[in-house]
């Protein structure tokens, strides 16, 4: 038995990764597209669940005890209700065609499932990996695993009674250490890609960053038939400001128009620092006349902004703005669009918003 149950942990261990790796793999198109990642979600584990059952524990040669419960839970924590739901079904179907049709057990089995899918939505259905919370969800999943066996094998004796608490409850804990492990993993990978990825005075992302985030929204954009906008800015006379008041305060100020370039921006918008003082902004979803009315929403935000400097001092900036959209430029062309019409704005007099031309 302890053969087995190894085996079991062994799965759950592998599941775990590389679903982990699948879902870092297409976050940002899963994200965008919730229901379909509840559906794939459900179909996955509802396939973990029948391996599950696959390699039960047996006791006493006929008895089976197997960890089908803990693909139901982890299904509902991940995905929600639909998810959890899917991956009920499935079990239950399997369950229907090894029996060979509706007995009993397969009643037993069906009633064991759906009960186990509400406890887990009752205890875990705010996503949230509490051990309380998932040892609850585990614990129901055991009493009802319990009333089964008593149905089953009435009376199930004590080691039959002991073996499934046993199982039941170390494979809770251990899916729950296992997935507080990943997501704490996640954490720590998340923070270093952010670091890596930001550029460390004003908060925004890196000229690499922005070369990656340009291919993607390209991608979406083709994906999607939808048009991206890309705003590219200037802070005008920013050399006089290094020359007045000393870099560190140029630096102060970059900081600021970081901060406001990230309140000011959408969820959908990317802002950048391409180098020096020229910024630029990603937009997807994004036509010309909207890029247009986002790139003055900016230019008028930073006119009104009080900038302090480090001794206290407040100046006031202004920033010259080239806008453009894909498809009407060429995507490949946009960015020298979009850069060509910030030196137009410059040269007419800045402060003012400038479209790319074709």
């Amino acid at each position: 038995m302890l053969k087995e149950l190894i085996n079991n942990f062994a799965l759950l261990t592998s599941f775990l990764f590389f679903g982990n790796l699948f879902s870092r793999k297409y976050e940002r198109y899963l994200t965008n597209h919730a229901l379909i990642h509840q559906i794939l979600n459900g179909l996955m584990l509802g396939v973990f669940g029948i391996l599950l059952m696959m390699t039960g524990l047996w006791i006493r040669g006929y008895f089976v005890v197997d960890l089908r419960q803990l693909a139901i839970i982890i299904s509902v924590y991940i995905g929600g209700s639909v998810s959890g739901l899917l991956t009920t079904l499935i079990v239950i179907l399997y369950r229907i065609y090894i029996t060979g049709g509706w007995t009993d057990i397969t009643l037993t089995v069906t009633v064991n499932c759906f009960m186990t899918l509400v406890l887990s939505l009752i205890f875990i259905r705010e996503k949230k990996l509490a051990l309380g919370k998932w040892m609850s969800a585990v614990l129901g999943a055991v009493v009802v695993s319990l009333l089964s066996a008593f149905f089953v094998d009435n009376p199930p004796n004590l080691e039959s009674i002991i073996i499934i608490t046993t199982v039941k409850i170390l494979g809770g804990l251990f899916t729950y250490f296992m997935m507080s492990h990943i997501k704490k993993t996640e954490r720590a990978i998340h923070l270093l890609e952010e670091a890596a990825n930001r550029d460390h005075l004003t908060g925004l992302y890196s000229p690499r960053a922005f070369d990656a985030l340009f291919e993607e929204v390209l991608h979406a954009s083709k994906a999607t038939k939808k048009p991206f906008g890309l705003v590219m800015l200037d802070i005008d006379h920013f050399k006089e400001i290094n020359d007045t008041y000393g870099h560190l305060n140029g630096d102060a100020v970059l900081s600021q128009l970081g901060i406001l370039l990230n309140r000011e921006s959408t969820t959908r918008a990317y802002p950048s620092r391409k180098g020096g003082e020229e910024f630029a902004i990603l937009l997807g979803d994004c036509d010309t006349e909207k890029a247009a009315s986002f790139a003055e929403k900016i230019r008028k935000a930073v006119e009104n902004e009080c900038f302090l400097l480090n001794d206290g001092t407040i100046i006031s900036l202004t920033v010259s703005i080239g806008a453009g959209s894909s498809p009407a430029i060429a995507s490949r062309r946009l960015l020298e669009k979009a850069d060509e019409a910030l030196y137009e704005a410059k040269r007419s007099g800045r402060n003012r918003v400038k479209l790319a031309k074709p």
